[in-house]
């Protein structure tokens, strides 16, 4: 399988969403597409009560959750300690997981295709922490969903390659900030490891 991240398709009303990682494949609808972005628009502005509606329509049929209003309660609570919108260091993958703990606990149902786009998320996420640390994939991802929550769909649709290209570039930016990082980091530790050889020669002379 491969890598990849979220793309957007200019076709139908929504950006299609594609995710491919080791071989899992999720190809959301238009309505998919809208349920989810509508969690990832209410994680950037805090809401709570938004996301948890956004995550009950993450399947038509939600005979198994016999308590919404709790739902809605605790994800309140949850975004409230966790989740306080841009650019306040929210930890993408930790509120994912606190999100999918409620689920589980109040028995809400989510269709396949969000479960394998969750993990896919939940997969690339936990990569860009390890490679980039200072990343974070919310934020990144926040002109695209403002334009999303702002402008109407035709114009949208047109202007997202446009979102895309500054995204990448963007991220082509990090990556080299990163790389600089390292290899500025890179230097010291061999200075120290020199030093550390050079002490244990000495010693094991003496």
């Amino acid at each position: 399988g491969g890598l990849g991240g979220a793309a957007g398709e200019p076709t139908g009303v929504l950006p299609r969403i594609a995710v491919i990682d080791l071989g899992m494949v999720a190809r959301l609808t238009d309505d998919e597409s809208s349920a989810f972005i509508g969690l990832l628009n209410a994680m950037g502005a805090g809401d709570g009560a938004a996301a948890a509606r956004a995550v009950l329509r993450f399947s038509p049929a939600q005979a198994e959750c016999a308590d919404p209003d709790g739902f809605v309660r605790e994800m309140r609570a949850l975004f409230a300690t966790r989740c306080r919108g841009f650019g306040t260091g929210i930890d993408f993958g930790d509120v994912l997981r606190g999100v999918l703990s409620l689920v589980r606990e109040y028995r809400v149902t989510i269709d396949a295709n969000y479960m394998t786009l969750v993990t896919n998320v939940l997969c690339l996420e936990g990569m860009a922490a390890t490679l980039l640390p200072g990343y974070n994939v919310l934020d990144a991802a926040r002109p695209l969903l403002v334009a999303h929550r702002r402008l109407p769909r035709p114009i949208f649709r047109r202007v997202v390659p446009l979102f895309a290209a500054i995204k990448r570039a963007q991220d082509r930016r990090s990556l080299r900030r990163a790389q600089r990082e390292a290899a500025a980091g890179e230097g010291p530790r061999r200075a120290e490891l020199r030093a550390a050889r050079a002490e244990a020669g000495r010693a094991s002379r003496t």
